[in-house]
């Protein structure tokens, strides 16, 4: 297979390169309906060997203890609970909560700190859609 400055010669204005030359030319690069070899692709072994096992992430997004050495060090009054709930509810008792403030509550990327309800009495985070196996991280402050 020829270089590229080869090929680049064969077409320059004013050439005419032969019918094998072209061919080569078509042959040295991958057409849309071509189906890449995983042995060309540069790195895909490495990367692939490097990337989270799926069973890994799944153990990691429900450990209630997931970062809790870095939760630890950040300085804070407010206080944070991981929450995993086991089923979709619109209403979610949870007993740590009681006489306490909710702050916000952070989930997928989001933070909510006007829709989601605290009763500090029963510790019930209602006026929400919570969805079963999603990590919900609570903060709040103790009253």
């Amino acid at each position: 297979m020829a270089n590229k400055n080869i090929l680049k010669n064969w077409f320059k204005t004013g050439l005419f390169p032969t019918q094998s030359q072209f061919w080569e030319w078509m042959e040295s690069y991958w057409h849309k309906d071509d189906v890449i070899p995983q042995a060309q692709i540069q790195n895909l072994r490495t990367d692939l060997d490097n990337k989270a096992d799926k069973a890994a992430i799944g153990a990691h997004m429900t450990d209630t203890n997931a970062h809790a050495d870095l939760f630890a060090k950040v300085a804070t009054p407010y206080r944070f609970l991981p929450v995993f709930p086991t089923a979709d509810t619109s209403e979610l008792q949870v007993e740590a909560l009681k006489n306490t403030t909710l702050n916000a509550v952070m989930y997928m990327g989001q933070i909510d700190m006007d829709v989601i309800q605290l009763d500090p009495i029963t510790g019930t985070l209602s006026n929400w859609d919570f969805r079963a196996n999603t990590q919900y991280i609570i903060l709040y402050t103790k009253r």
